[in-house]
């Protein structure tokens, strides 16, 4: 027997032009022990940039209360947390009563518990959902298939971050290819800058860089997901051609005492930098030489733009949209998946020819401006936003 509590709402027929209350609902804000989440961190950079009088924001998150969510109460946009575990069943209806006290026009779902629940709500709450995916996630687990097989006829709208996630959405998460558009999120090029030179300058004294040593960063969620162990792995050949070059590893999570015994190991501890999280990362990536992204699994990461934007080479893997994003032998180099040896190689030969680096970071850099501006999102979820609510009323 169905739950009183949980019929469906008959709503009044109005009609929305303004002030149309868009709520994401998130599984989480940070992952992994990392300070934010990437999905966070582009929800975060989006909402400003809407306009105000048309457009206003909430945040949900299935789970506790974190730090994380000082970035939106800055702003002052309301941020809920039902402060729920994975697989606890009241999160329907801790969601539902939220959503019939808030009274979103629209739930933007992102995770796979804000997905599932949320299409439940919104069935039982004529409330248009959008299905947010954001990374190719490889072996998916069965019961997630299972719910998507069920849940997927009430996907209202799906986005996915790039190609091969839209791939994924199809043959994985069970989306019919017309409901399903490929939208980047984006990065504010305008603003993600390089730094003034003293300020480059003062943060290499401080992390202890003599002038001559070259850099090879890496930004990211320290995890298996993000593959730095190969990285660290392929610095042992690379320091003995360049001896004098540094590995700075941007980031925090759950492999860092990990990552920290494999310097120890292999006796290259005192050229590994480890930063922890980072809110100057513009400032790290414009001292670095090369950026190194050795992924096993992602969307399109926004860390790849950021490099990029910053008129690095970048030498990474074809995990998601990586294989797109990055021209291989024109923007950077592809590697194959924890291919140590050809890695060391690819970031060995542009420490070689700085000349070439240098090329191939104006390259990366006209790429950006031209593909991945957050702009070009933000209008186009002004567009889906104004549809969906239009379709609703």
């Amino acid at each position: 027997m169905i739950n009183s509590n949980l019929k469906p709402e008959i709503k009044p027929i109005q009609k929305v032009k303004n002030n149309v209350h868009v709520m994401h609902v998130v599984d989480k804000l940070s992952v992994s022990g990392s300070g934010i989440h990437g999905v966070t961190r582009a929800i975060e950079r989006w909402i400003p940039r809407f306009d105000k009088k048309e457009f206003k924001f909430s945040i949900c998150s299935l789970r506790t209360p974190e730090v994380a969510s000082e970035l939106f109460e800055s702003q002052g946009i309301p941020v809920h947390f039902l402060s729920k575990s994975k697989f606890d069943p009241r999160i329907l209806t801790s969601l539902l009563d939220l959503v019939r006290r808030e009274r979103p026009h629209i739930l933007h779902l992102h995770g796979y518990g804000a997905t599932n629940f949320g299409r439940v709500v919104s069935l039982l709450t004529g409330i248009p959902n959008i299905i947010h995916e954001h990374v190719v996630i490889p072996n998916q687990p069965i019961y997630q298939t299972i719910a998507d097989t069920i849940l997927s006829p009430l996907s209202k709208k799906v986005i996915a971050c790039s190609d091969p996630v839209k791939e994924f959405m199809i043959s994985d998460r069970k989306v019919r290819p017309e409901k399903i558009e490929t939208l980047f999120y984006g990065l504010p090029l305008a603003e993600f800058r390089p730094p003034p030179h003293d300020i480059c300058e003062n943060e290499r004294l401080r992390l202890g860089l003599a002038s001559d040593d070259k850099v090879v960063c890496n930004v990211g969620r320290l995890d298996t997901q993000k593959g730095q162990i190969f990285l660290l792995k392929a610095a042992v050949s690379i320091l003995k051609e360049f001896p004098k070059t540094r590995f700075l590893i941007v980031g925090e999570g759950p492999d860092r005492s990990m990552l920290e015994s494999i310097t120890q190991q292999e006796r290259i501890s005192d050229q590994v930098i480890f930063t922890g999280f980072r809110q100057d990362v513009p400032t790290l990536l414009a001292l670095s030489d090369i950026v190194a992204m050795p992924s096993l699994w992602e969307g399109l990461p926004i860390s790849l733009v950021e490099a990029m934007n910053m008129r690095k080479p970048v030498v990474g893997t074809t995990a998601g949209g990586m294989g797109s994003a990055i021209r291989d032998g024109e923007t950077g180099y592809i590697v194959p998946f924890k291919n140590v040896d050809l890695l060391a190689e690819k970031i060995i030969y542009l420490l070689k020819d700085s000349h070439l680096a240098q090329r191939m970071g104006e390259k990366g850099w006209e790429v950006c401006q031209n593909n991945y501006d957050i702009s070009n999102s933000v209008q186009r979820l002004s567009e889906i936003y104004r549809e969906l609510v239009d379709q609703n009323n």
